[in-house]
């Protein structure tokens, strides 16, 4: 009988990656994880899996938890884009990525997917942007989006130049259900839920349910060619549309408009002027809201025809998450 493929996941106290320790764990996969000692593991509770106490920044550790491993998953990502100093967000998401290849090729790594990110992928001036627009210096207008953008090429022409088995998948924005910390978008669906947010944001963004995207990285490991990239994102959908989702599924019906996109720039403006005055690190930014309306639709068409994946409608991840959100009030 052959020996079942062992996989380590990077990160796999975030939202996206405890869900990949989860698909991994249901499918019959052997499952490591790769934690800092601080880590919070609620999200794992009641799955098999082997621990590795490690940093993205210890090669050492990264080399121990890969020994014996197949594949990798790299989710550990710093998306703290709101951060005034940079700087941890090149420590985490591109020299932690440059440990993680160097260590897995030492350790022969057959497979090493990256959790990369929708802000890759540029724009197609004619219509749906797929995997092979490459956003210019305009579009990447924050260093979260650089590191993001540097990581993957980073991977990608490690395949060129040496044939390192990485493929990157561009995620979208996930919901679900175990948005423990929550992330940020999650957090307003969170707030909506709660009755708290009465307004929504004149906005679309590519999105996906976080089930969907970690059973996506999973058929990239096993279906996925290396030095590919494939967008994973269900489909472009509006703010509104969202809020409205997660309203009728917590029983509530208080939203009354939309927030004109003329004063939350004016809000950015202002606290802007507290951030630069303090050197405070502030959600709302000037570029975290640019982030909100320069969105534009992708194709998931390779993902689908490549990998043979299927998703579920974004509407479905919305109510799992508020379910989740009303269940641990």
């Amino acid at each position: 009988m052959a020996k079942p493929i062992k996989a380590l996941v990077i990160g796999a106290s975030g939202f996206l990656g405890s869900h990949i320790v989860k698909q991994l764990a249901q499918q019959g996969y052997a499952v490591r994880i790769m934690v800092r000692a601080s880590s919070n593991l609620d999200a794992l509770e009641g799955l098999n899996y082997e621990k590795s106490i490690g940093d993205v920044l210890d090669v050492p550790s990264l080399e121990a938890a890969m020994k014996g491993c197949d594949w990798v998953f790299h989710s550990a990502v710093d998306t703290r884009a709101w951060l005034f100093n940079s700087g941890p967000l090149y420590q985490t998401n591109v020299l932690g990525v440059v440990n993680a290849v160097n260590a897995a090729k030492t350790c022969n790594i057959k497979r090493f997917v990256l959790t990369s990110s929708l802000v890759t992928v540029g724009r197609n001036p004619s219509g749906i942007a797929d995997e092979s627009c490459i956003p210019n210096n305009d579009d990447l207008f924050t260093d979260y989006m650089r590191t993001r953008f540097l990581a993957e090429k980073y991977i990608l022409d490690a395949f060129t130049e040496s044939g390192f088995p990485a493929i990157a998948c561009c995620v979208s924005n996930t919901y679900g259900a175990d948005d423990l910390q929550p992330t940020p978008h999650g957090n307003l669906i969170k707030q909506v839920a709660f009755g708290r947010v009465p307004v929504y944001l004149k906005a679309q963004s590519e999105c996906v349910g976080v089930v969907d995207a970690a059973q996506a990285l999973i058929l990239a490991a096993e279906k996925g060619r290396p030095g590919e990239r494939y967008i994973i994102s269900e489909r472009y959908v509006s703010n509104r549309e969202l809020f409205i989702t997660a309203e009728k599924r917590a029983g509530l019906s208080r939203l009354v408009g939309g927030v004109p996109t003329s004063m939350v720039y004016l809000c950015t403006k202002v606290v802007g002027v507290f951030s630069r005055l303090f050197s405070l690190d502030l959600v709302l930014t000037a570029n975290s809201a640019k982030l909100l309306y320069q969105t534009w639709p992708l194709s998931n068409s390779k993902a689908k025809k490549e990998l043979g994946w299927e998703p579920r409608p974004i509407h479905d991840s919305i109510e799992e998450a508020v379910d989740s959100y009303l269940a641990k009030r």
